[in-house]
């Protein structure tokens, strides 16, 4: 459950994260929050291969089919 949770709060990340970082006017150091929006885009790729590590572990013990 943990690793399907881990994929879609990545892909959440990623799509808010973008989003945003498109939106936003400035730069870095405005207080516009861009900074905050790459990184929610660094945690997509986080979550994405945790959550895949994780649940190509699972499908080889055998625990999900």
């Amino acid at each position: 459950m943990g690793a399907k949770v881990a994929l879609v709060a990545g892909l959440i990340s990623l799509v808010l994260g973008s989003v945003f970082a498109t939106t936003a006017a400035g730069g870095p150091g405005t207080g516009n929050g861009i900074v905050g929006a790459w990184a929610a885009m660094v945690f997509w790729l986080i979550g994405v291969v945790l959550g895949g590590l994780t649940l190509n572990r699972l499908r080889q013990v055998g625990r999900i089919g």
